[in-house]
Formats: structure tokens, sequence, C-alpha cells
């Protein structure tokens, strides 16, 4: 059997007063196929009720009830708002009444003796039903699409194929000022103000007419003539067949949105003139935004950075730890120093500021970053708390050397007093050796001043030699024994003039740079030669002069030298060594010691091979070594005049007193500056000489000899210290002494200058030199309690 309609689920609302006659309804539908639920009711208010649920296909009734009527039920279901069929069933039903039912909205009536008509009335009503539905909801929709088109924020034009407006809405109106009226008709080209490009209308018209959407931006002209950005979307319409009968134009007003851009690409030009590193960052760290100066202290370009991880990018190792992100949440802002990589791998300095942006909600959206290259200032500073080290050292040194000065300086005093009284060979050979050791530690200490406080030592003519056979027995016993010694000096080496201390020094330099370059072991190779440069070569080589030379070569097989280092390495702090392991100072120091002896220094070294210095020394060929007075039948003798010696370390003034007086002088003795000027007093006419050291406490050595010279101007003075250098002590010049000797000094120096000074014209005072605070002239018997 064939079902009426495709739908096999039915729900029936049946107004009945007879159970009977409703099984009966149901019944014949479910002969028809129909799966029946139904509920009954035979009053309005049930009926009310049962239409409050949802879910009904159909409504059955029955025209007359003992207290109610199939019209009432009918006005019942219209008062719903339900649009369900309606059908009346009924035994008595004439034909006034169903004209009368029909025309009250009833869809159908039949008998009930003419049952066989209902299944198919059902199904009809059906039908009829989900058309009616279909309807609506299509004019529904129709409404809405009006409503919308009519209400929506952009601009909509509606055009026939051949380009005429027969449309647009009222926003098109409110944008560009022209009405539907004036329009209408009318070629959307009446917008046009010749910014766009000719060739993008001929792309637009090739992409609607074969169907397909078109996307794009126009320039246009206001009514007014007021200029406007638009982004346009245009698509075709079709009817059932297929045919395109329209083409339908979504506008959008993006002026603002252009001005925007404009001002954002103005300030990224005016950001890309910017020096400093600029870029933004979302709140993963993704970068958005990277100017040029991003690129130029990092070197990487805006293709390579943009959607990155920028802690990945700069190492996460050196980026900034969570505390950052935290206080940047938190604050807003974070500024401060971060360590970055840059492309090629190298750690920079930085000093970044960070900023949130926050949206127009207060919320946390990107963060700019603004990142000043202070690498070099890093290094800068770092070359100067280096330099401020070393001047606290050569500080530190200078007292030191002053302590190690006077503790070596009875020593080298005394040696020839004790070789004259120890007779045996072994003693002889051991006050050798205390002599040798005292004068290499008086040759350490003036190492020191030279080093810590750029004390210059004393030049007088020498044989290289001598340096160099030190340096070798130095480096034979001291590194290691996997690196092979060779030297090569010739022995009849020129002498040059020039300070032992300082060239030793350059020279261990030179070594100690060889041996570190071969970790492995090799050979160090030392040479000198005799050399005469001539006019050519000294105009191809900058620093030096035609004449004789004395060539060092410290040559070495290590790692080489990079050549990209080679220009730098005698700058002050360059180094290649790990932290720790080298000042970068050593090879700035030999650089300065050859120029100070008017020389030059030339290098070559290749990577893997090993590296080769060369130091040239001017020579003076016709010069002999200076060799000190070591017998007593040379020294000068005195005849009995008296020198007052001031100095307050009881070692240096009882074996200096035991040295004078044991060649022939007078000795009065002082501890300090004021006992000196009561003995001065009382014996100024007999003082030949006084000997004072200058560093002494109460009344030092300066300011004794202001108080002698107001007493008598034309004493003779002579100053010792171990300190270093006459410079090293403020206003030495002023004082005019007669002579200066550096501690420690031998018995042949003391000795020497004092014969000097004794044979030298007294001094001519112009000028009186002024008294320390405090010190009162005339002639005390007795020394000031409290010396100034």
């Amino acid at each position: 059997m064939e079902t009426p309609t495709a739908k096999k689920n039915l729900q029936v609302l049946i107004v009945e007063d007879l159970p009977t006659d409703a099984e009966l309804l149901v019944r014949e539908l479910q002969r028809f196929g129909y799966q029946v639920t139904y509920q009954r009711v035979d009053n309005a208010r049930a009926l009310r009720e049962a239409l409050e649920q949802p879910g009904w296909d159909v409504v059955l009734s029955d025209y007359a009830m003992p207290h109610f009527t199939g019209l009432k039920a009918l006005e019942v279901v219209k008062a719903s708002g339900l649009d369900l069929p309606f059908i009346l069933v009924s035994g008595t039903v004439g034909e006034a009444v169903a004209v009368e039912a029909m025309r009250a909205g009833a869809q159908d009536y039949l008998g009930k003796d003419r049952l066989a008509r209902l299944a198919p009335a059902v199904a009809r009503e059906l039908r009829e039903a989900e058309v009616r539905r279909a309807r609506r909801q299509s004019d529904d929709q129709v409404r809405q699409l009006s409503h919308a088109v009519h209400q929506a924020p952009v601009s909509i034009v509606i055009t026939d194929t051949g380009g005429k407006i027969e449309y647009v809405n009222p926003k098109f109106t409110e944008i560009t000022g022209y009405t539907l009226d004036e329009v209408k008709g009318q070629n959307p080209r009446l917008l046009k103000s010749g910014e766009t490009p000719a060739e993008e209308y001929g792309k637009l018209w090739a992409a609607i007419s074969t169907g397909h959407e078109w996307r794009g931006e126009f320039h246009n002209r206001k009514k007014n003539g007021e200029l406007f950005w638009e982004s346009v979307s245009i698509s075709s319409i079709r009817d059932a067949a297929g045919k395109i009968t329209h083409y339908l134009a979504a506008k959008e007003d993006i002026t603002e949105r252009k001005r925007a851009e404009e001002k954002i690409r103005e300030q990224a030009a005016l950001l890309d003139q910017a020096s400093d590193a600029i870029y933004v960052c979302d709140l993963e760290h993704t970068v958005l935004f990277w100017n040029s100066g991003a690129e130029r202290l990092y070197g990487w370009t805006l293709a390579e950075v943009l959607h990155r991880n920028a802690k990945k990018l700069f190492s996460q190792s050196l980026a900034p730890g969570e505390e950052v992100d935290a206080l940047l949440l938190e604050r807003g802002n974070w500024s401060g120093e971060r360590h970055q990589l840059n492309k090629a791998g190298e750690d920079i300095v930085v000093f970044s500021r960070l900023t949130l942006v926050r949206d127009e909600h207060g919320l946390a959206r990107s963060v700019i970053a603004i990142d000043s290259d202070v690498t070099e200032k890093k290094q800068l500073e770092a070359q100067f708390l280096r330099a401020q080290r070393l001047e606290s050292l050569g500080s530190l040194a200078s007292g030191i050397a002053h302590d190690l000065n006077n503790v070596l300086a009875p020593i080298l005093m005394a040696m020839p007093l004790m070789k004259g009284s120890v007779q045996t060979e072994l003693g002889q050979k051991l006050l050798t050796t205390i002599e040798a050791s005292a004068r290499r530690g008086a040759d350490i200490v003036k190492q020191v001043l030279t080093f810590a406080r750029g004390v210059q030592g004393e030049r007088m003519p020498l044989q290289f030699r001598h340096v160099l056979n030190d340096m070798a027995e130095i480096a034979g016993e001291t590194f290691p024994k996997n690196i092979r010694l060779e030297t090569d000096v010739a022995s009849d080496l020129w002498i040059i003039l020039g300070d032992a201390t300082q060239l030793h020094q350059a020279v261990m330099n030179l070594c100690v740079n060889a041996r570190d370059a071969m970790p492995e072991g090799g050979k160090l190779s030392i040479a000198a030669e005799n050399l005469t440069l001539d006019e050519s070569f000294a105009r191809m080589t900058p620093g030096a002069v035609s004449g004789p030379y004395v060539r060092l070569r410290v040559a070495d097989t290590g790692t080489g030298i990079a050549p990209e280092h080679l220009e730098k390495i005698f700058e002050p702090f360059f180094t290649t060594k790990a932290a720790g392991q080298g000042t970068g100072l050593g090879l700035a120091t030999v650089l300065g010691i050859t120029r100070s002896h008017g020389g030059f220094v030339r290098v070559k070294s290749e990577m893997g091979i090993g590296t080769c210095f060369e130091l040239f020394l001017p020579a003076t060929p016709s010069a002999h070594e200076n060799a000190e007075r070591s017998e007593d039948a040379k020294l000068p003798r005195a005849e009995g005049e008296l020198i007052l010696l001031v100095d307050d370390e009881p070692a240096v003034r009882d074996v200096m007193r035991r040295v004078l007086e044991g060649h022939g002088y007078r000795v009065l003795t002082a501890v300090e500056g004021a006992e000196a000027v009561g003995l001065y007093v009382q014996h100024r006419d007999e003082i030949a000489v006084v000997v004072t050291d200058m560093m002494m406490p109460g009344m030092d050595g300066p300011s004794l000899v202001r108080v002698l010279r107001h007493i008598e101007p034309a004493a003779r003075i002579v100053g010792i210290s171990g300190v270093g250098e006459r410079s090293n002590i403020k206003n030495l010049d002023a004082l005019a002494l007669a002579a200066y000797i550096n501690k420690p000094f031998t018995r042949d120096r003391l000795l020497a200058t004092l014969q000097e000074v004794r044979q030298t014209p007294a001094p001519i005072i112009g000028i009186v030199v002024p008294l320390p605070p405090g010190v009162v002239t005339g002639a005390p018997t007795d020394p000031p309690d409290h010396p100034a």
C-alpha cells in the first residue's frame, strides 16, 4: 500500500467526545502506513493545554459535541498562532456547516461515513502546510536580507551586467554623498578620481565577467570632491539557470586605516633612521617589527627574524630571565644591560629599554624594545678599571719597593766588608752568591716599579748577550720539558745603551708568549746578531733609521696568530687568551720598551706553523760595557771629612756608617729629620755633605732639606730613597740636591757619588725654599719635640 506522504510518524491532536470514534480515525490513518501518536481532548481548556505542547502535525475535530463544537475548536487553534491543518470529521455536518467551517479557516471536512478520504486529505494538507512554511521562510529571508542590506555598515551597490546602478544602500549615500535617485542608471565610474591605475579596472572586469569574485582597493572621490579609500569586493548574481544577471559590490571606507598605515610607515621610516635597535615582540616573544638599527646591530634582516622567537634568536641562556618578564608585566617597563648574541654568534652588550604596549582596554598586547650597543663602552670601562687596578698596584708596589730596597741596601753595601774579613774559598763563594741574589732582588724591585708606575731605569752601556743568557737559563729551568730551547747569540754582539731590567722584561714577555703558544710542546729559538740598516731599508720600515743595530729574534713553532689579530696585538689590553690568563699588556710593554730604546719591532706569523718577533735595538759598536770598580785600591778615600747621615732604617744607617768610616770619613748619624736639624746646627761649619733618606716618619727628607736650606743655602745634600725615580718624589727638583741615589746601591756607588759631590762647587740658591709649616729658624741646641 502506498503511503500518501513521505512522513510516516504522525502526531495527531483529536477533538472528540467519543473515544471509540477517535480510535476509528487512528486506525484509518494506520491503515495507510502512518505511525500515529495522538491525544484526544473534548473541551476548549484541554485543547489549549494540548496546543502548548510542540510537534503536532494535524488537528482532527468532530463538529458536534455535548459541551464543545468544531467551530469553537477551530477558533482555539487559530488563536494559538500555529499553522496546523484543521480537518472537520463529523457524521452530522451539512453543506452549510461545511462552507462556514471552510470560511473560518478549516482546511477540509468529511463525514464519518467517508473515512476513506481521511488519509489522502491529511497527506494533502501536510504538503500544503510544508509549502506555506517554506514560503514564509523565504519571505522572512527576503525581509531579513533587505533589512541587512539597508542597515549594512558597508556600502552596497547592485548593478546590471552593463554596470548601470540599480540600487545603493544608505551607507553608500552616507559615505559618498550621492543618493539612490542621483546614481540610479549611472555607472560607478562617477566616483573615479584618477588615482587608481587603469589596469586595475581591466582586472576587475576580467574577473567578474567570468563569474569570479574580485577584491581590491579604490582611491575614489566623493560628491563634495573629497578623496577617500575603499576596500571593494565585487561578485556576480545568477538566476536559477546560472546566468549572470547582476553584480553586487560591497565596499568599506578604509580612509582612516590608510591614513594610519601611512602614519605607521612614516614612523617606521623614522625608526629606521634611529641608530638604536628597535623591535617589537608579542607576549610570546615573537618578533613583529624590526628596524634598520636592529639589522645593523644584530646582523639579521627583517625577513630573517619576522615571526621568530626573540629569546631563541638571541640565545635562551643570554636572554632576560623570567624575573624580567614578571617585572615588565608588573611595572609596564624595564631597563638594564643584557648580553645578546648577534648573527655571527658574537656576544654583545646592550642597554635595553623594554616597554609594555597595551590596547584600548588596558590589556597587554606587545613589548617594544630599544637596544643601544654599549659593548665598546663596557670594554673601555673594563680597561679603565684595569688601569685603576694597575695604578693601585703601582701605589702598593712603591710601598713594597721602599721596604725591600731598605732590606737589600745594607746587604749590598756590606758585601765588600764581609769579603775582606772572610778568607775561606767557601765563604767567598757564599758571599758572592748572596751578593748576586741581592742584586737580582734589587733588579726585580726595579722591574716592578718600572711596569707598575712607569719608572724609567738607568740607561748605560750594556752587553745584551748577558740579558739573553739570563733569559735562556730561566727558560731552561722553568719552561715545560716538551719545549726545546735553541740559542744563537753572536759572541761579538755590539754594545747597546739600555736598561737591563726593562730589556730583560721585554725578552721575558716574548718568551712567555712563545711558551703559551706551544701547549703541546715545540721549539723556542732565541737568536741575536749585529746588523747595519741602510737608508733603503729604513725608508721602508716604520720607526727605523739607518745605522748599526742588534737584532733579537724570538721564534716559536706554536699555533700562530690569526691574520685579523695581527694589527691589534700591540694594543693595550688586547688579548686572545682566556679570561684570567692574560692582561693584554705583554706585547704592548715589549713595544713600549723597544721604542723607548730608539728601536722598532717586526712580527711574522702563520697559523699552525709559528710566530717570530724581531726586536731592533740601536747599537754603539765602539762603546764598552760599564764595569763598577770593586777593588779597594781604586776607591776614593776621604781625609776625615764629616758626613751627616740621616736614615730611619737602623741596618741601612749602620752599614753606611761603617762603609764611610772605613774609607776615611767621619760620620754623624740621625734617626729622623728633627734630630738631624739639631746636629747640623751644632756642626754646620764641619759638615761637608748631608746624606738623607727621603722617606722617613715625622720630618721627611724634603722637609729636612728645606729647613737646612734656610740654615745654610749652600749646603751639599745627597738624597737617597727606596721609592724609585726622582719623579716619584714631589717637587724634588726644587730642593737643589747635589745628587740622588736609588736604593739599594753598592758601596762603590756611594763612595763615588760622595767624591763627585765634594769636588763639585756648592750650589748657589737664589730663592729661599719655603719652610714646612710649624718649623722656625734659629740655632737650637736640641731637636724640636714635635717636628713638622
